[in-house]
């Protein structure tokens, strides 16, 4: 790490003369929708709250969303191999079962598993992704204890452009996108196209990757708006790592290779919102939204290997269909108080075939409220509570508040928040055939945070410390039994994470930025007195943007991950090593403004720079040194 850190201080001691003076801030506070559900700009926040922007995946070509997410203090992303595999995200301790994603408000885990695997997510036609860190379950319900993670789609404006753009790299990769956008009078749109394929570094590592998404927007009188968003993935992967195997746990690090095990899936989501401000008092608010995903699994005995249990042939369909609709209403009473009324539905359907049949259908009824108090443009408050019932498991109560308060004499912003969660027996955890119970309760979560922003040398260094703790009860886990299949899913687990989140940002000069975050974190399952499954204790992420030459931007990326505890069963376990990976590239504009042709860019980004050898998920190996070379074409 010493050494990282000092290579890093190095390059800023060698750019440093070439430029002759720091320049303005870059970067005003954002305003975000997902911490109260009405925008509301970032310092007025007492949650802990991080935005992904268009921009960042422009400048640092992100293939995917986990690669964008890594770099968020508090999260960590584990995917399971080479490009576009598994990939799984957890936030401050909280596994991937209790944090809420969701694609302009809508819910996109499968109520099946209770998870997301975000290769289905396309990156393309992404306006930003705002991270909400802590027990999120009063505004978002179930399955947000950890937090919320909401990916919102970009709006079309001004008059028409578009985009092309292709990349090639080793593994045999490939990457092409299109996107036009514009807006016309009343009506906004934007859509795009991408595919992703790659042949990874085994045999059966494939994958490909196909997408579309859309936005259709429609200005009216009132302040009024409505929008349709449509989003659609089809992932097909190979899956090269053994699951079943004569070998004991843990997976070995020199793989077994399956070269028949596949996955395929089709995920669907939709939305139609409609708002207006009719009085200046009253604020509607009416979202629908549909998700569909269809997974299919196809597991076939291996060549030459003898079945050790039948059946030995695995292949299962599913397919999960969530309808929600939501209903909000926002009274204001001049600018110091917001009162916030939310009603929801959602409908939940899961049907799973092949050597595991089963079929699950809930339905959920929600009502919450929000009060945001704001006194003399410095003392920022929010309280609220939600009543979530669901035909299953039942009715449950959550609560939450926080609060910021700003000293902009001094640059100084205080925060802090508190509240409870809970996440929801999945269909899984319910329903599946030989390890469900179906009188399971959701687990339950209370957390708090508390910190300081500062702001020095003209607003030009950013910092900021959080303290954090989450203590997780009735946790859901597995229990051997003396029957097959010999485990059962019972409410035993408790658990604890607290640590600290410090992140800094600062431009040093009128070409060079840098960012450094730390994420420490302290963790405990009290039913195995061990640490938290693959949960590091320290977390760096590092970045350097050196803009040297007007059309030429360059960056450096080090992420810093300390070992992770790997449960093998019985409360042993492993630790998967940690792992220091140094991601580089940039982007040269070859030229501007050639009659419609507004810009060529030609972009490169190299990863794993120094080829290293590390698994996220132990058994699964990450791919050494890869590189990425494109083009890209605007027209406008």
């Amino acid at each position: 790490m010493a050494r990282i850190i000092r290579m890093v201080l190095l390059t800023m001691l060698l750019v440093a003369p070439r430029a002759a003076y720091a320049q303005e801030p870059k970067k005003l506070d954002p305003v975000i929708v997902t911490a109260t559900k009405t925008e509301t700009p970032a310092e007025q926040l007492g949650a802990s709250v991080s935005v992904v922007t268009e921009d960042d995946f422009k400048t640092y070509h992100y293939e995917t969303v986990e690669d964008a997410l890594r770099t968020v203090p508090g999260v960590e992303i584990r995917r399971s191999g080479s490009v576009g595999k598994i990939s799984s995200i957890s936030i401050r301790g909280a596994n991937p079962n209790q944090v809420q994603v969701l694609i302009d408000g809508v819910r996109v885990k499968s109520p099946m598993s209770g998870q997301i695997d975000l290769s289905d997510v396309s990156p393309e036609l992404i306006d930003r992704i705002e991270v909400i860190r802590g027990a999120q379950s009063t505004l978002y319900g179930a399955d947000a204890m950890g937090g919320v993670i909401n990916i919102i789609t970009k709006k079309g404006k001004g008059p028409v452009s578009a985009t092309v753009e292709g990349a090639a790299g080793n593994y045999d990769t490939y990457q092409g996108r299109a996107t036009a956008s514009g807006a016309y009078k009343l009506l906004d749109y934007a859509f795009s196209i991408s595919h992703l394929e790659s042949n990874g570094q085994f045999r059966n590592d494939d994958s490909e990757k196909r997408a579309f998404n859309a936005r259709l927007g429609l200005s009216l009188p009132w302040d009024s708006a409505l929008a349709f968003i449509y989003r659609y993935n089809r992932n097909d992967i190979g899956l090269p790592i053994k699951f079943i195997s004569t070998s004991p746990p843990p997976l070995p690090i020199v793989p077994i290779i399956d070269v028949n095990n596949r996955q395929y899936s089709e995920t669907s989501v939709m939305a139609l919102t409609a708002r207006t401000h009719p009085v200046t008092w009253w604020e509607p608010e009416l979202r629908l939204g549909r998700y569909l995903n269809y997974l299919r699994f196809t597991d076939l005995p291996d060549p030459a290997e003898q079945c050790p249990f039948p059946p030995c042939e695995f292949p299962s369909r599913s397919t999960v269909e969530r309808r929600e609709a939501e209903l909000l209403n926002h009274f204001h009473i001049g600018k110091w108080s917001t009162s916030s009324v939310g009603l929801e539905y959602r409908d939940e359907k899961g049907v799973a075939q092949g050597s595991t049949p089963f079929d699950a259908e809930s339905a959920t009824r929600s009502v919450f409220f929000q009060q945001q108090l704001r006194f003399l443009d410095r003392l920022f408050m929010s309280a609220g509570f939600r009543v979530e019932d669901n035909s299953k498991y039942g009715t449950h109560t959550t609560e939450r508040g926080s609060l910021a308060y700003l000293i902009r004499a001094w640059g100084t912003r205080l925060h802090g928040s508190a509240g409870s969660g809970f996440r929801a027996p999945t269909f899984n955890d319910l329903f599946f055939p030989g390890f469900s119970d179906p009188t399971l309760k959701p687990e339950e979560s209370f957390s708090y945070d508390f910190g300081a922003d500062q702001k020095l040398w003209k607003d030009r260094i950013r910092l900021g410390l959080t303290y954090f703790q989450n203590e997780f009860t009735n946790l859901i886990s597995f229990e051997f039994t003396s029957t097959a299949p010999f485990v059962k899913g019972v409410n035993v687990g408790r658990a604890r994470s607290a640590g600290i989140e410090f992140v800094s940002e600062a431009d040093l000069l009128d070409t060079l930025t840098a960012s450094v975050n730390y994420t420490y974190t302290d963790s405990k399952n009290f039913k195995t007195d061990r640490p938290l499954a693959r949960e590091p204790v320290h977390r760096w992420n590092i970045a350097l943007n050196w803009r040297p030459h007007p059309r030429l931007d360059l960056f450096t990326q080090v992420h810093v991950v300390s070992e992770q505890f790997e449960p093998t069963g019985g409360g042993e376990g492993v630790f998967n090593s940690g792992r220091t990976p140094v991601d580089v590239g940039g982007t040269w504009r070859i030229f501007e403004r050639y009659e419609f042709i507004q810009s060529v860019d030609l972009f490169a980004r190299l990863q794993n720079l120094l080829n290293e050898g590390y698994a996220e998920v132990r058994g699964f190996p990450a791919l050494g040194i890869n590189g990425l070379l494109g083009l890209r074409v605007t027209f406008q």
